[in-house]
């Protein structure tokens, strides 16, 4: 009795877990009920798009990145009645930010748009802001959402919700690409399904064209090759090119992919499959139900044709090597005249450029002294202006009379003097550690390296109090020389392009460097939080 009662509670249980399997789930609300917020929008974008969905919903995707289109992504439903979208921006972005709203390519629901705060808190962060962009009828739709910043019009992050029925690829054309004594030739099929052919007869097939439909989403199919007599299947491509085909098709330029014959060099029967895929967000989406599939045969070459081959190969090799004796040397050496030339010309550009770049790190650095020595006198502290003045004298013949690279001490001369001016301005200590091995190598640096870094953690570093530090080292690790920068202020937001002109010389004059000493590049690492920001700088392979 007791396990006829076990088997009806296990019965029982199945059931109800079956039929809870069966319900529907509404996708637009968390279990609590709140509605939920699908990103819509690719990682990174100053203008974040978010949407809400109705409960008719079956399924959504979303963060589906296209291939060489970094600001472009997709968001796929299916059953959706309406969508409604949203933004989040910067606070003190929202004025230079507008979008547009197409729906199905050719109706504009609207353009050139400013985003209006929607009033609600923000979901990301409280310097942020929410912006309506409206609710939409998306039934059997694609809306497509452009937002741009009208400061860089040609970075334009696009959205496309797309929502309508995913259909099978229609295969519309089949071609062979051969090769021959002629040149090479495309030869269309009249009746394509099950053909046979020989890769090797009077021409040799390179290649098969597989042209399908055009349709909006055709990025999606992706083409895999079936060998049927083993059951291996290769994944060939997802990358469908353009052209424009004869044969009555006026659509336009169509999509084609190649299959080339390095996947079918085996006689045999083949299946081509098309299956529709999406790109990937956080899993891949795969639609077999809507798989295309296409037959052909490849047939064993004749032994004719064969020992033709042969015979044509011994022929090329001989006068290819003939070719290569009489004329690869001459075209070598003047491949690498050429080469050497256009690596000196971009040195010499880059040199060029680095010198520009260190004529304006000099006066920012005295501008910025000068500004010192101006906020003393008006405070009337003349005896500290005095000191002030004294060590900028000394530090500003030092700056004008650096060439492009200093002795590591000399370096370290410079930031002492830099600042115990500053010291005269502000309570702080400071410490410069740097490795004795060094000093004795009579290691060269950049000139004014370090400098622009020392400014800024002075600057926006310190908290006007005697807690307030600066360390600098100066460090070895193996062939590298390491040099860091380390304050205990409030720090900054890395993630923002910075202001200040001292810092976006400095990064650009890092990026010239690594063009002149590529097999010595020089590496920026700034980290920053509540705690101080440490920025540190690696000279590869320097010593």
């Amino acid at each position: 009795m007791k396990k006829i009662s076990l088997i009806l509670l296990l019965l029982t249980t199945i059931t109800i877990t079956l039929r809870a399997q069966k319900q529907p789930v509404d996708l637009s609300v968390d279990p609590s009920g709140k509605a939920l917020f699908y990103s819509a929008s690719t990682l990174g974008a100053g203008f974040g798009i978010f949407i809400t969905i109705d409960k008719q919903t079956k399924w959504i995707e979303y963060h589906n990145m296209v291939a060489s289109q970094p600001f472009n992504n997709y968001v796929f439903l299916k059953g959706t009645k309406y969508v409604e979208l949203f933004g989040i921006i910067a606070k003190d972005s929202l004025s230079f930010y507008r979008y547009n709203i197409i729906e199905d390519d050719n109706h504009i629901l609207a353009a050139d748009a400013t985003p209006v705060i929607s009033g609600r808190p923000p979901l990301l962060s409280n310097d942020r802001v929410e912006v309506s962009l409206g609710k939409f009828d998306i039934s059997n739709k694609k809306l497509t959402v452009e937002t741009y910043n009208i400061k860089s019009r040609t970075r334009v992050g696009m959205t496309t919700i797309y929502n309508k029925e995913i259909l099978p690829a229609k295969i519309l054309i089949v071609a062979r690409q051969v090769t021959g004594k002629k040149g090479d030739a495309v030869m269309f099929e009249q009746r394509p399904e099950g053909f046979k052919f020989k890769i090797h007869e009077t021409y040799t097939v390179t290649g098969l064209d597989f042209v399908i439909k055009s349709t909006d989403i055709s990025f999606v199919y992706h083409v895999y090759l079936k060998n049927l007599a083993t059951g291996e299947t290769t994944l060939v491509s997802n990358n469908w090119r353009y052209d424009y085909f004869i044969g009555g098709y006026a659509q336009g330029a169509l999509p084609f992919v190649t299959v080339n014959s390095s996947f079918f060099k085996i006689p045999g029967d083949y299946e081509l499959q098309i299956v529709p895929k999406l790109p990937g967000g956080f899993h891949i989406k795969s639609f077999p139900d809507k798989t295309t599939t296409f037959r052909f045969t490849v047939l064993p070459s004749g032994s004719v044709f064969q020992k033709e081959t042969v015979v044509k190969l011994i022929i090329a090799i001989i006068t290819a090597i003939a070719f290569l004796v009489l004329t690869g040397y001459y075209i070598i050496r003047i491949r690498n005249k050429r080469k050497l030339a256009e690596q000196k010309r971009q040195k010499d550009i880059a040199q060029l450029q680095l010198e520009a770049v260190r004529s304006q790190l000099n006066p920012h650095f005295l501008f910025n002294a000068l500004s010192g020595i101006q906020n003393l006198m008006n405070k009337a502290e003349i005896d500290q202006a005095n000191r002030y003045l004294s060590k900028f004298a000394r530090l500003t013949r030092n700056v004008l009379n650096n060439s492009a690279q200093i002795d590591l001490d000399k370096e370290e001369q410079m930031l002492n003097d830099y600042l115990q001016m500053e010291q005269l301005r502000f309570p702080f200590i400071y410490e410069i550690i740097a490795d004795p091995v060094l000093i004795t190598m009579n290691i060269q640096i950049p000139s004014m390296l370090l400098q622009p870094f020392v400014e800024n953690a002075v600057k926006h570093g310190l908290t006007n109090t005697e807690a307030s530090r600066i360390n600098i080292s100066f460090a070895r690790n193996e062939s590298d020389v390491v040099l860091s920068i380390t304050d205990n202020g409030k720090g900054f937001d890395t993630s923002k392009e910075s202001n200040g002109l001292g810092l976006q010389l400095s990064r650009k004059r890092i990026t010239l460097l690594n063009e002149i000493y590529k097999e010595s590049p020089v590496n920026l690492e700034i980290h920053s939080g509540s705690e101080g920001t440490t920025v540190r700088i690696t000279l590869t392979h320097w010593l």
